[in-house]
This record gives structure tokens, C-alpha cells and sequence, in this order.
């Protein structure tokens, strides 16, 4: 069976460790990348229809306002199946504590059952927070193993972290 890296990442502004700077790719995008490099896996971007703002204050303004009401965005694009895959890499940035809502969106779309789901994050300091149970909640059926917690603002020198992650999931 296939591995499956889907990841929900932004670029544009974002915050490393109280500065603000512009990037090209998304720090959950460059592990997601990466994770594809050692396990051979297919990449899906989780993407929004209507994307948040690529200025941050704006974008966290609106991923809070989207947890409030409970939202559950349209996506641009979602796989037919994921039937050939048993192993499923998630990835999603840290946003108020949990995964953005587009990440809820993809997980409520499918049946895990008899899947294996390998959470991984970015964050500035929050860690997995509660994720790692809010996709079991979300994700019926699937086997949650244990998450792995990456620093936006360290993702590019994260290869050795996550190739440790991966051979102990």
C-alpha cells in the first residue's frame, strides 16, 4: 500500500519567534516535502477555495473566527479515495490550539477505518496542543500515532527530526 502526505501549509506572512517575515513556501509545506523524501509518499495540499489572507494578523483573524463558528471551509480539491493508501501523513500548522478548519473538512470527507494517520505540526511555541485527539475525533475508524511537534521557524534544519519521527511511527 502507498503513503499519502496531505498537509494544509500557507505561505506569505508568517511569525518566527516575534518577527514577522514574507515566504515562498509554507513551513508545513517544507516538511511535508521532506517527509516525501523518506518515505516515497504522494503529496496533497489541502487548500481552501477561498484562501485565508496572506497577511497574518488578518489570517489568524480569520482561522479564529473560523473555529468559533465551527466552519468547515469548501476545499479546492479533494481526493476520490483514499483507498490505496494505509498510511496517511497529516500535516497542518498550529492555529488557536488545534488544525485549521479546511484540515477538519478533509478528515470528515473520509472513512479511516483500517488506517494509520502520522500527525505532524508547526507551530511557534504551542507544540501539538490538542490535535493529535482532535483527529481521532474527526477521523473515524483511523489508528492516531504518535505526533510530531516542528518549529516554523527551525523546519529547514528538521530533515534529521523527521526521518528519527518516521522510522519510530
Amino acid at each position: 500500500m502507498a503513503v499519502l502526505i496531505a498537509y494544509y501549509s500557507r505561505a506569505g506572512e508568517n511569525y518566527f519567534g516575534g518577527a514577522y517575515r514574507n515566504i515562498t513556501v509554507g513551513n508545513t509545506e517544507k516538511a511535508a516535502k521532506m517527509i516525501a523524501d523518506v518515505t516515497g509518499g504522494k503529496l496533497f495540499k489541502i487548500e481552501q477555495k477561498n484562501p485565508y489572507s496572506e497577511n497574518y494578523q488578518t489570517c489568524i483573524a480569520e482561522a479564529k473566527r473560523d473555529l468559533q463558528n465551527g466552519a468547515r471551509p469548501d476545499l479546492a480539491a479533494i481526493p476520490e479515495s483514499l483507498d490505496g493508501y494505509d498510511e496517511i501523513y497529516l500535516g497542518y500548522p498550529n492555529y488557536w490550539g488545534t488544525m485549521p478548519m479546511a484540515v477538519y473538512t478533509f478528515l470528515e470527507h473520509f472513512d479511516f477505518s483500517g488506517k494509520k494517520i502520522h500527525p505532524f505540526c508547526t507551530h511557534e511555541g504551542s507544540g501539538l496542543s490538542n490535535t493529535v485527539r482532535d483527529i481521532q475525533k474527526a477521523a473515524k475508524g483511523a489508528e492516531v500515532t504518535k505526533g510530531l511537534a516542528i518549529h516554523g521557524s527551525s523546519v529547514d534544519g528538521a530533515r534529521s527530526s523527521i526521518e528519527k519521527w518516521v522510522r519510530e511511527v
